[in-house]
C-alpha cells in the first residue's frame, strides 16, 4: 500500500509538469512570445504545490485547452484559464 501511495504522489507531479508546460506554452503562443516559458513552468508549478485550488483550476484549464481552441476563443471556450492566468501572470 505504502508503494502505491508514493507512485500516485509521483504520477500526480508528472501530472502537474505536464499542465504546467503547457499552460506556459499557452502563454508564449497567445499572450506574450517573449515569455520564459521555463521560469513560468516552474512559478506554476510552485502554486500548484502550495494550492489545491490552484492544481484544480490549473487541470480544468488544461483539460479545456486540449480542445484545441483558438487564441481568440480561450477567453469564451475557457473561462477557468482567466484564473490561472491571473495567478502567473
Amino acid at each position: 500500500a505504502l508503494t502505491m501511495l508514493s507512485t500516485l504522489g509521483g504520477c500526480s507531479e508528472i501530472g502537474e509538469h505536464i499542465d504546467c508546460d503547457q499552460m506556459c506554452e499557452e502563454f508564449q503562443t497567445c499572450i506574450d512570445g517573449d515569455i520564459d516559458t521555463h521560469r513560468c513552468a516552474d512559478r506554476c508549478e510552485d502554486k500548484a504545490d502550495d494550492s489545491r485550488t490552484f492544481r484544480d483550476k490549473l487541470d480544468s484549464c488544461t483539460d479545456c485547452l486540449d480542445k484545441n481552441y483558438a487564441c481568440g476563443e480561450i477567453e469564451d471556450k475557457c473561462p477557468i484559464c482567466a484564473d490561472v492566468t491571473e495567478a502567473l501572470l
